[in-house]
């Protein structure tokens, strides 16, 4: 199991999942559902229900691919893989939506507006797509991989190998850069209005103020790396190279 010190929170889930391989991506549902996605290096994508406290499964898809990355929006799921490919996946129709071809290598991070959809591969390019347009609208080379990219008004937020934070406006101009302290990749990101969240190469965890001048709240290592993080209302949920999802509720910021 994936193990943290009592005196950071309480454990209210650590269990296997039936997943066969690395749990890559992990994601709640917007529009403060109980909804829960992962995805994994074993090419499912599985659904679970947290409402009643517990991981309950409701379904699962094959994609026939390694699922690296998710971003769960209200009835669509936009996936990304190690074929290159940003899924959208209607969760009402169970059918997909739309598939976009804008890497050369894996896609390792996805992020959405109403407007855009931004994508992050192993090719080191930041893409943004214009949803309403439906066309690529900007493409930029990074210096290193980015590995996780999330969106809250008005930046993209982009963590990367580096180990550190670089905020982009719509324009894909950085605003600004962020020194996280880590000393190895960061493997995943989680920013909204109640924290930023980062989990790195070598099980560290940190919790920030989510603010662009972020002040670190806690920090906590896994006794397996998470390769997946996320966030809401009070609850940090990660995904780990054992297959295993961890959750944590009460963790002390003070």
């Amino acid at each position: 199991s994936s193990g943290i010190n009592a005196e950071y929170g309480d454990c209210i889930i650590n269990t296997n999942t039936d997943h066969n391989g690395w749990i890559w991506t992990i994601d709640q549902e917007d529009c403060q559902s109980s909804n829960i996605a992962s995805g994994s290096w074993d090419s499912y994508i599985h659904f679970y229900d947290i409402g009643r406290g517990s991981l309950e499964k409701t379904c699962d898809i094959s994609v026939h691919s390694a699922i690296l990355c998710t971003r769960y929006e209200k009835n669509l799921l936009l996936y990304g893989t190690y074929s290159k490919i940003v899924f959208g996946y209607d969760t009402r129709s169970k059918t997909t939506a739309f598939k976009l071809k804008n890497h050369t290598k894996p896609v390792l991070s996805v992020a959405a507006s109403e407007e855009y959809i931004w994508s992050s591969g192993e090719d080191n390019a930041l893409v943004c797509y214009d949803r309403r347009m439906n066309k690529l609208l900007k493409r930029i080379r990074m210096e290193r991989i980015s590995s996780s990219i999330r969106f809250l008004e008005p930046y993209l937020w982009v963590a990367g190998y580096d180990g550190n934070i670089k905020c982009f406006n719509k324009d894909m101009k950085i605003m600004k850069k962020i020194e996280t302290g880590h000393t190895q990749p960061i493997m995943d990101m989680c920013h909204n209005m109640g924290a930023t969240v980062t989990a790195c190469k070598d099980g560290v965890v940190k919790i920030f103020s989510p603010n662009t001048s972020p002040v670190l709240w806690n920090s906590f290592t896994l006794d397996n790396s998470a390769s997946c993080v996320d966030y809401r209302k009070g609850i940090i949920m990660a995904g780990c190279c054992d297959s295993s999802v961890v959750f944590w509720k009460n963790i002390n910021v003070d």
